[in-house]
């Protein structure tokens, strides 16, 4: 199979129109195209298919990070998924889209002459604010009683991670009080990056261990307060466990959008209503647009109930 590999590794460089949607090529994971054969390779999956799969030496089933592949365009990643660890994980969330089929299509911007794989992305699509509120029906990895905490973990292009403080000894019911800092995260590419929570319990050697988690692609989120089912390390269900999240997924510029939108709705009104100035503009125009009688009782109102404040501090000051 090497040999199959280096041979597949100079055919690369061959020109796209010898590529067939016929073929079908495999690569061992230490074979791979470098970063400089890139597009080469991006080039080469638009027109015919790719495998990858783990190299021998892995004799303890361990897994490699799959997601540079899939940006990558590679269409079947082999991993070990008698291995339950984050890998595998975030490839059964992956499949998950598409009414759970097993086939899930390209991203369509891999299709685009000027995507590059390895190019640092600028773009922010999607801000994502959590905030991890409560769990329940946590189970126990042992006889003790669970300390648990939350790791909030962003996977995609970049890796981000927060977690929550350790609640002692409730695995039941424990509720993180407010006020608390959501974790707010910046998605470049919401195709490919998924948002992953990891609930540990700390040990009496303040050690971390695990506990159940939860994966889910970026593009399927919605805002909201949530409910999420928790699942063990195979991404299997766990009875009753599930932790309470509020989420806020903002579209990146909207809400700028929204305040010009809104400007020049009131600048519409203004027309409408014969080009009276309106009172946010400035100090002159506070002053011409509002009636001069009600201008007046508004600011006697007030001096009234400053007099009175002071009298009743004063008779405070002198009893």
């Amino acid at each position: 199979m090497s040999l199959c590999s280096e041979r597949v590794t100079s055919a690369i460089l061959l020109p796209t129109e010898s590529y067939s949607y016929k073929e079908i090529r495999s690569f061992v994971e230490n074979k791979m195209p470098g970063k400089s054969r890139g597009n080469d390779f991006l080039q080469y999956n638009r027109k015919a298919l790719s495998r990858i799969y783990p190299k021998g030496q892995r004799v303890e089933s361990s897994n490699y990070d799959p997601y540079p592949l899939w940006a990558g365009g590679c269409h079947m990643v082999a991993l070990n998924i008698q291995t339950a660890d984050k890998y595998t994980q975030l490839n059964s969330a992956l499949f998950s889209m598409n009414g759970q089929t097993g086939y899930v299509l390209q991203p369509e911007f891999m299709r685009y002459d000027g995507y590059d794989p390895n190019q640092e992305k600028k773009k922010v699509k999607y801000e994502i604010a959590v905030r991890v509120i409560a769990a329940r029906h946590l189970p126990k990895p042992g006889r003790s009683i669970v300390s648990p905490f939350v790791e909030i973990e962003l996977c995609g292009h970049t890796d981000e991670k927060l977690k929550t403080l350790v609640y002692r000894d409730n695995g039941l019911n424990p509720v993180w009080k407010s006020p608390a800092d959501s974790a707010v995260f910046t998605v470049f590419e919401p195709e490919l990056t998924f948002l992953r929570f990891v609930v540990n319990e700390e040990d009496m050697f303040s050690d971390p261990n695990f506990v159940a988690q939860a994966t889910f692609p970026v593009k399927g989120i919605r805002s909201g307060y949530r409910s999420v089912p928790l699942k063990n390390g195979y991404s299997e269900h766990l009875e009753l466990a599930s932790l309470l999240v509020y989420i806020n997924v903002q579209q990146a510029g909207k809400a700028e959008e929204e305040l010009y939108s809104s400007s020049s709705q009131l600048k519409k009104r203004q027309a409408e209503v014969g080009g009276e100035p309106f009172l946010y503009e400035t100090h002159t125009n506070l002053q011409r647009a509002a009636p001069p009688h009600q201008h007046t009782l508004l600011a006697r109102e007030g001096s009234t109930q400053r007099t009175k404040e002071k009298k009743i501090n004063n008779s405070k000051f002198y009893s």
